[in-house]
């Protein structure tokens, strides 16, 4: 096969779930040639499926190296940092994302998520506030892919008035997501 056609097959393995055949695939392809974003790409997203996070990260570092406009290497290698709760690196990917993209919503949300995180309840509720205004759709599609996230999503929505059943102190609430987020764990 050529490297088109075993991009095509990791393509093809990836719809089916079959992530380590996908990740093989495009490997190959990659090796025989297909050095382009997408590839990177791919294979990055099927090493995050397969919850490989740092062989993502580098492959959506190769492809911010051939296009520092591609958003979706930022908003992936953003989420990438989440699940190592890195949130500032996470912050600076979404931040980015919302640069090139100003209306993908899904950044929005990802990116006051990962502000309820650190605490910051002033920027969690200004970045999902604007994710609602991008898109409804766009909320639901990151916690349908990314459901370990619900919680945390449910935790940041609980940070906006009127939303909440914590306490009004600032530091319970701040206490009350540590302890739901060590639960979690």
């Amino acid at each position: 096969m050529d490297a088109k056609e075993l991009f095509r097959e990791g393509q093809g393995f990836f719809v089916e779930g079959k992530y380590g055949e996908s990740i093989a695939s495009f490997s190959k392809a990659i090796e025989a040639g297909e050095k382009t974003e997408i590839a990177f790409l791919s294979r990055g997203v099927a090493y995050f499926r397969l919850e490989q996070f740092d062989k993502a990260a580098q492959d959506f570092n190769i492809v911010i190296d051939l296009n520092s406009g591609n958003f979706r290497a930022y908003f992936y290698r953003g989420i990438t940092y989440m699940t190592r709760e890195d949130y500032e690196k996470a912050i600076k990917d979404f931040d980015n994302t919302i640069k090139i993209k100003p209306d993908y919503g899904a950044a929005f949300f990802a990116r006051g998520t990962a502000y309820a995180q650190i605490g910051n309840e002033y920027e969690a509720q200004r970045s999902i506030q604007s994710a609602v205004s991008c898109s409804q759709a766009s909320m639901q599609w990151v916690t349908d892919h990314y459901g370990m996230f619900r919680t945390q999503f449910d935790q940041a929505m609980a940070l906006m008035p009127g939303e909440s059943d914590f306490s009004d102190d600032r530091n319970e609430r701040i206490k009350n997501l540590k302890k739901h987020f060590e639960e979690d764990k």
